[in-house]
């Protein structure tokens, strides 16, 4: 069974991108551009790797605090969250909310998808 990956994000261009290399790789991928509706699939499914950006415009809370909100979930605490970001303060936004890992903008696709297997083979 594919591992899936919810990605958020409010770009829709960067979305897609990122929701491309992920399928690529194998991987089945959920994109959304909201917290809210964030909040309902990861009750709903089977979530092995959250994407998230932090500068969600619209959403219903910024990423920091969603990344927060699934590490303080016992139920949810398991699952890897990776930051997707440009922001300039990631490394220390990362240890405030106690993400897993962290990709700044713009990527390399090859380290992208090191990130992410590494953050699978900790997982497994």
């Amino acid at each position: 069974m594919k591992k899936q990956v919810l990605v958020i994000e409010d770009d829709p261009v960067i979305a897609e991108m990122i929701s491309i290399i992920l399928e690529m790789q194998g991987f089945h991928v959920i994109s959304l551009a909201d917290t809210g509706w964030a909040r309902e699939k990861l009750e709903e499914e089977e979530i092995d790797m959250v994407l998230l950006d932090l500068n969600l415009e619209g959403a219903d809370e910024d990423g920091q605090s969603f990344c927060a909100y699934i590490k303080s979930q016992d139920d949810l605490k398991h699952i890897p969250v990776i930051l997707v970001s440009a922001n300039i303060d990631i490394e220390q936004i990362k240890k405030e909310c106690g993400a897993d890992d962290l990709i700044k903008k713009p990527f390399d696709m090859d380290h992208f998808v090191n990130i992410l297997n590494s953050q699978f083979d900790i997982a497994a």
